[in-house]
């Protein structure tokens, strides 16, 4: 007996040793993973920008896309398009930025994840300004070259359907989504022309003594502010009656109008003076004009509608404008002939962090990952611990035997 009982001890200690050695060397493991950094955080970096912080600038002459970090005003990238860009939009979610080249016959489209063009969409000779419904499913293009206004899905980014446009050049859609009006340029026949967006169809015309440039709805809906070449004021149609409702006096050479969220103010650039005009479209009256760049052209707003980021054409710069104290806080070399600018709205750097940092099918960011991971690691651990229960409890019976 005692020598059954001598053979029997080196392996009752042996299960008693193992148990919690390997408990120990799992307690390791578990921290060990959880204190390394995960494969996804090396991109965190360049990937963490705050929602909305990345602008996208048509950069005309170098036939480029400049993008900016609006936390740091530095240009952070530069993507090739075809020649000219000179439409650019956003989607609502940030995920896309769709951008017209007028020297080509292109739309192109790119991912804010990466910065890279992910597709190419024909549309037809010199595309102009576009336009992007309010629920983000279709592109509008002002075709140009083609007379036309081309309809793309973005859930496949293709051309749906075209509506005949003479000479368009850029479009504004109503906050309902419903219908465009589009600034047709046709020598003789310039025009504003409304287009119904559901069935492609023409169904309004507001002739115009003068070519139209540039235009933006109201919040509401209830005002269309445009301008016009050689028309020293902002013009504000009533879309109710598409009569002209007022002439706002401005610097001369207006260009590109833009309601502030909330429609409590409004902006345009005037082109002469180069500088950037602030609007009551209350009262219909100036109330003030900051100084920016040489021959200014489009404006963008960040998310909070606090900051306007303005394009100098001319100047190869942009010009950064606090609109609570009328000043330019900064100004970014961006490259030659910056046209049309755009900035990712609030969910889009969201998106885009989401877009980078997902290492799993669920496209969890790298928080959700962590999470998951603590969870399998701990219930793992529950299990290996319930084992090591078991045989020492084994090796216990075994031992008083």
């Amino acid at each position: 007996m005692t020598r059954a009982h001598d053979r029997s001890t080196p392996h009752a200690g042996l299960r008693r040793i193992a148990a919690p050695a390997l408990l120990f060397a799992f307690a390791l493991a578990l921290f060990g993973t959880l204190g390394r950094t995960p494969p996804h955080a090396a991109a965190a970096p360049n990937a963490a920008l705050a929602a909305g912080s990345k602008a996208y600038a048509g950069i005309f002459k170098d036939n480029t896309v400049a993008v900016l970090d609006t936390a740091t005003n530095a240009v952070i990238g530069k993507i090739p398009v075809p020649a000219g860009p000179h439409g650019i939009v956003a989607t609502p979610d940030g995920r896309r930025v769709y951008v017209s080249s007028d020297g080509d016959s292109k739309v192109s489209v790119i991912d804010t994840a990466t910065d890279t063009i992910t597709a190419t969409i024909e549309v037809g000779t010199m595309p102009h300004g576009l336009a992007i419904t309010p629920d983000g499913r279709l592109v509008l293009v002002a075709v140009f070259g083609a007379n036309q206004v081309a309809f793309i899905d973005t859930a496949t980014n293709a051309v749906i359907g075209q509506a005949p446009v003479a000479s368009p050049h850029n479009i504004a859609i109503t906050p309902d989504g419903r219908s465009a009006y589009v600034a047709a340029q046709p020598q003789g026949k310039t025009a504003l022309v409304i287009l119904d967006i559901a069935s492609r169809t023409q169904t309004g015309n507001v002739p115009l003594d003068k070519t139209p440039r540039a235009l933006n709805f109201s919040p509401d809906g209830k005002q269309l502010e445009f301008t016009l070449a050689g028309a020293d004021a902002l013009q504000v149609l009533d879309p109710a009656t598409n009569q002209i409702a007022a002439q706002i006096p401005v610097g001369a050479s207006p260009h590109h109008p833009l309601y502030v969220p909330g429609g409590a103010m409004s902006l345009v650039v005037a082109q002469g003076p180069g500088e950037l005009d602030l609007i009551d479209p209350v009262k219909n009256t100036l109330l003030t004009a900051v100084k920016v760049g040489d021959m200014p052209h489009w404006i963008a707003l960040t998310p909070d509608s606090k900051t306007a980021y303005v394009t100098n054409e001319n100047s190869n710069n942009v010009s950064v404008v606090d609109l609570a104290s009328h000043a330019v806080t900064a100004t970014i070399p961006v490259g030659n002939a910056p046209r049309k600018i755009v900035i990712l709205p609030a969910a889009a750097g969201q998106s885009g962090v989401r877009a980078l940092a997902a290492t799993g099918s669920g496209g969890q960011a790298g928080g959700g990952t962590d999470r998951t991971l603590l969870i399998a690691l701990f219930s793992a651990a529950l299990l290996l611990a319930a084992a090591c229960l078991v045989a020492w409890r084994a090796s216990a019976s075994e031992a008083g035997r």
